[in-house]
């Protein structure tokens, strides 16, 4: 690991091209998750029409990720939504909203190598051969934590050309699906469509999307920040529409246009294979899927590195954490990290806890998270158009008429719709987030400054 003793006072600048942001953008929303396995949630109430859902979705994302882009491009910061919601709201949000990001982003980058280490186990298992989840997830801890301590661009382009693998795979899969069986005609049929099924599934496949403000993180990192951090937040979401749209049809004509025989197949991509009597095929989607976990694992690493460094660096957390590694990297903020994932991993294996009950509880926070930044996102945008002496856009209260209402259901869904641990999860959340406000209580009052000085500082870091 890199000598963090001679640390320089800023993280290195201009390093990051467009394609790399897109790629961390498109690695933390993983697309290929959807295709492996959360489609099957979702095609149980979509039924034919699950290709329309993720349109329609999709859509509404939009209008989010356009929210999150004009904050990106006022203040391109390594703390992303930290830092601008603290300037357009109060330090209070904007603390509250970095503090949803860590919480959101921590429960991704532990459920993401273990994901991973279970699809690596998954594929051994078709060709005869064994290897407990532990092992995998470890290395893909360890090489993560590496990668993103040496060398930003290094890890955003290894996890770039790592996600782009897993894509290709999958697609290719969905051509040869697509060639071999059917158009389910009903797919297009109004007659099949129904408004309460089609809305469930609606508020199961938002999340889908999450992941996309990670972009933002880079901040002087990127070559050209205020232009191509939001076009990667966009593009990543449209980017990502496509191939739902696409993935949902192809996996719906290989079932025969049976929705509910997709909606009890665990891993869909790999049963057709299987059926085809194709295992190469199979273990390739399986191979596929762990290799888009380790590409988010890189890329989660990344961003909540970055989000540690930007909170330590304003003294909200530990000031050790906003220190700079001679790489140019947050690198205090990504060894405690790094070690805090493998430990975990370790004892995980060691106690033979279960990975599922454990991608389930932090999938809570993961999705909590990612609810309330962007519900934050898209009350900050008008407000700062206001301070602007502008109008409200059309596109900011599309977005606070047409998305908020649906996040808000999903938000209040992980507490009526839900139980055991998963409600645990919810309401252990909920106490994350009083902690949150007891950290902002503690900085103001050990703050040089007040907070309206915070509110309009200016820290192109």
């Amino acid at each position: 690991m890199p000598d963090i003793t001679t640390a320089s006072p800023r993280l290195a600048s201009d390093r990051v091209s467009f394609i790399e942001i897109l790629g961390q953008a498109v690695a933390n929303i993983t697309p290929s998750a959807m295709a492996t396995v959360t489609i099957s949630f979702v095609a149980a109430q979509g039924g034919l029409w699950t290709w329309a859902v993720y349109l329609a979705v999709g859509l509404v994302m939009i209008l989010v990720a356009a929210q999150v882009a004009t904050l990106a491009r006022e203040a391109p910061a390594a703390g992303s939504l930290f830092v601008s919601v603290s300037r357009t709201l109060h330090p209070l949000a904007g603390v509250l909203s970095g503090w949803a990001m860590t919480g959101g982003y921590f429960g991704a980058v532990i459920g993401a190598p273990i994901v991973g280490g279970l699809f690596v186990s998954k594929a051994l298992a078709i060709v005869g051969m064994t290897l407990s989840w532990p092992w995998t997830a470890l290395v893909f801890a360890g090489v993560s934590w590496a990668l993103t301590v040496r060398d930003v661009d290094l890890a955003a382009r290894y996890s770039l050309i790592v996600e782009a693998a897993s894509l290709l795979i999958i697609l290719a899969i969905g051509v040869w699906t697509l060639w071999q069986a059917p158009a389910p005609k009903a797919a297009f049929d109004p007659a099949t469509f129904a408004a309460g099924p089609f809305f469930r599934a609606m508020t199961l496949s938002i999340l889908a999307y999450g992941g996309f403000e990670t972009a933002a993180n880079f901040g002087r990192e990127a070559h050209a920040p205020r232009r191509d951090i939001p076009r990667a937040i966009l593009a990543a979401v449209v980017a990502s529409l496509v191939f739902y749209v696409f993935m949902a049809y192809v996996e719906m004509t290989g079932f025969g246009g049976h929705a509910q025989e997709l909606a009890h197949s665990e891993t869909p991509l790999s049963v057709l294979a299987l059926r085809e009597g194709l295992p190469a095929l199979a273990f390739s989607s399986d191979l596929a899927m762990a290799i888009a976990a380790f590409s988010a694992t890189i890329a989660t690493m990344n961003s909540l590195g970055r989000i540690l460094y930007s909170m330590g660096r304003h003294k909200v957390l530990p000031a050790a954490l906003g220190e700079v590694g001679r790489h140019g990297t947050p690198a205090i903020a990504l060894h405690a990290l790094g070690a805090l994932i493998c430990g975990f991993v370790v004892m995980a294996g060691a106690l033979h806890w279960s990975p599922l009950v454990i991608i389930n509880l932090f999938g809570v926070f993961t999705a909590l998270g990612f609810i309330m930044i962007y519900l934050l996102a898209m009350v900050a945008v008008p407000v700062f158009q206001r301070r602007r002496g502008l109008p409200p856009s059309r596109p900011a209260l599309a977005a606070l008429v047409i998305a908020g209402p649906l996040l808000v259901y999903v938000f209040g869904e992980n507490f009526w719709g839900a139980k055991g641990v998963t409600l645990m999860a919810a309401y252990g959340f909920l106490i994350y987030l009083g902690i949150g406000g007891g950290l902002y209580a503690a900085w103001r009052r050990r703050a040089d400054l007040p907070a309206a000085a915070f509110l309009f500082a200016r820290d192109d870091d």
